[in-house]
C-alpha cells in the first residue's frame, strides 16, 4: 500500500509529462468528452462531476469502460476509481490525475494502482505502464502542437510471435524501422517515446504519430499501428491504414522468424 492524496493499494504506476500547456487546458482533456477523445479514447460520453459515470469507448476493439468519477476539481484533480470494492487483480482501482503549475509548464502526473502483485500479472502490469506513457506522450504531442485540432485515427492490428527482446530494437532503433517501416513511412521521425517494448514516432508530413505498440489479447501476442493525425488538411486515412497494414506485415514476418 502506498499514499498519494490518496491511499493506492496494490502495484501502482506513477508517470508524469510537463506540456507547454495551461492547466485549464490539460484538465480538460481528461474530463472533457469531447477532449478526451482528441488523443486518448475513441469517443465518450458522460459528465465529469462526482458520482457520476463517464463511458470511454474504444471502438476498434468493441469495448466500452465505465469510469466511475471520484474527484473531478477544475484545474486541479480527476480522479476515478472502484471505491472500496476491489477490482479485477483483488485491489481496489484507482487512477488519480493531478495538474500543476511548474516554472512555465503545466505538470500532469498520472497514478494508477489496484493491480496484483501476483507475477502472473507482470505482463499485463507492463503494459499498462507502457500504455499510459504512449498516452501521456500522445497528449504532450497534441496539446503543444495542434490545440485546436480534433484526431483522426486509423489503428492496424496482426497477431503474431514475438518475444519483447526479439521485437525492440525493430522498434526503438531507425535501422531496425527501416527493415519493415519504410516505405510506408519515414523510419527516422522524432521519438516522442520509448518505454522499453512501444515507441511513439511523430510523422510531420501528416501532423500527426504512429504508435508503435504489442500487447496481448488474452492469450495471443499482437502488433499494432496506432496513427492519429491533427493535420488541418486532407489526410486519406484509409490510404494511410493500408500502407500500414503492408508494414506490419512485414514486420510480423520479421519477428516470426526468430
Amino acid at each position: 500500500m502506498t499514499t498519494t492524496a490518496r491511499t493506492h493499494h496494490g502495484r501502482t504506476i506513477r508517470t508524469s509529462t510537463r506540456i507547454k500547456t495551461s492547466p485549464a487546458r490539460a484538465w480538460q482533456a481528461w474530463a472533457d468528452p469531447q477532449q478526451i477523445a482528441n488523443w486518448f479514447v475513441d469517443r465518450a460520453e458522460g459528465e465529469a462531476k462526482p458520482g457520476s459515470v463517464v463511458t470511454w469507448f474504444f471502438d476498434t476493439f468493441n469495448y466500452r469502460q465505465p469510469v466511475p468519477i471520484i474527484e473531478a476539481a477544475p484545474l486541479e484533480t480527476f480522479v476515478v476509481g472502484s471505491g472500496d470494492t476491489p477490482g479485477p487483480q483483488g485491489h481496489p482501482y484507482l487512477m488519480e490525475i493531478t495538474i500543476s503549475k511548474e516554472e512555465g509548464d503545466t505538470v500532469v502526473r498520472l497514478v494508477n494502482s489496484g493491480f496484483s502483485e501476483d507475477a502472473s500479472y507482470d505482463d499485463e502490469y507492463e503494459g499498462v505502464v507502457s500504455g499510459w506513457q504512449m498516452a501521456l506522450a500522445t497528449l504532450k504531442r497534441w496539446l503543444e502542437r495542434f490545440p485546436n485540432s480534433p484526431r483522426r485515427h486509423e489503428l492496424v492490428i496482426e497477431p503474431a510471435n514475438f518475444s519483447y527482446e526479439v521485437l525492440q530494437p525493430f522498434y526503438s532503433t531507425i535501422e531496425g524501422r527501416r527493415r519493415w517501416l519504410e516505405p510506408t513511412m519515414p523510419a527516422d521521425g522524432e521519438v516522442l517515446a520509448d518505454t522499453g517494448r512501444e515507441v511513439l514516432l511523430a510523422w510531420d508530413a501528416h501532423d500527426a504519430v504512429v504508435g508503435l505498440k504489442a500487447f496481448r489479447m488474452g492469450p495471443q501476442p499482437m502488433l499494432a499501428l496506432d496513427f492519429n493525425t491533427w493535420s488541418e488538411s486532407p489526410v486519406d486515412t484509409e490510404a494511410v491504414g493500408r500502407g500500414l497494414r503492408e508494414s506490419l506485415h512485414r514486420l510480423k514476418i520479421l519477428v516470426d522468424e526468430r
